[in-house]
């Protein structure tokens, strides 16, 4: 008696024509042909791989929030191993502030792209485009819903470089409209009133982030897919005539 699993090896099958073959040659054939293909290798520069890693975390993070940023499942969406992400970045905590590190600077680049051009003039003009670039990188790719995460779970980590950029877009912020005070020989506009506009959008971005979705059905914009940019174009152009020397109140000193 052949115990369970096993089978007879000499036992031959019609394969056709009347041809047989041994069941042990067709099993074999069958193996190899279910077999599925060894995983194909990429070879990346350090600097390659943290880039890959850190897309495929940013994209779990704007699709699932901060619970999605697991590491075996990163591991996986870029085809290497869990160990090879400890190489690069040491714990899931490390993965994280390296994205939150990489979500700021970009936002920085953005926005002091806008606000070191020439023309001081437009700067109401570009209010717009300040603002939806804070909401896009705060708000849409999940960086605010990290953050919040991270500061309630008191595991945000010691020099943050969010907190660094705020005050570094505030200085050139009020320089710009200082700049624009000037050409029209007014007095330069207050230090802190350019603070609490940068206060203002950055709290606004998060608080879409965490719960706009609940406060724009609340307000019947549920069905209204539109509701959150025609909100951004809005605060945008407010904030863009605010800015301007007949909104904005002068420095006391």
């Amino acid at each position: 008696m052949m115990a369970r699993g096993q089978y007879d090896r000499s036992i031959k099958i019609e394969v056709g024509d009347g041809a047989k073959e041994p069941m042990s040659k067709i099993l074999e054939e069958l193996a190899v042909e279910n077999k599925p293909a060894p995983t194909k290798r990429i070879r990346r520069s350090a600097e390659e791989s943290r880039r890959v890693i850190l897309d495929a975390a940013a994209k779990r993070l704007a699709e699932q929030g901060p619970e999605g940023i697991r590491l075996q499942d990163i591991a996986r969406d870029v085809g290497i191993s869990h160990p090879a992400i400890l190489h690069h970045f040491e714990s899931r905590a490390g993965l994280v502030n390296a994205l939150v590190d990489r979500t700021t600077s970009q936002l920085r680049e953005k926005l002091l792209g806008v606000l070191d051009g020439d023309d001081e003039q437009k700067i109401g003009a570009h209010m717009p485009s300040l603002v939806n670039n804070t909401f896009e990188a705060l708000s849409d790719q999940g960086t605010a819903k990290l953050l919040s995460w991270m500061l309630l779970t008191d595991s945000s980590p010691e020099g943050n470089a969010t907190t660094g950029v705020m005050t570094e877009i505030a200085d050139r912020g009020h320089a710009a409209r200082c700049k624009l005070a000037e050409s029209q020989n007014l007095p330069h506009p207050d230090r802190e009133e350019t603070m609490f506009l940068v206060l203002l959008v950055a709290n606004t971005a998060f608080g879409e982030a965490v719960v706009g979705d609940y406060f724009y059905e609340a307000c019947g914009f549920g069905d209204d897919p539109d509701a959150p940019l025609r909100f951004r174009k809005w605060l945008g152009e407010m904030l863009g005539a605010y800015s301007l020397p007949d909104g904005f109140s002068v420095d006391k000193n």
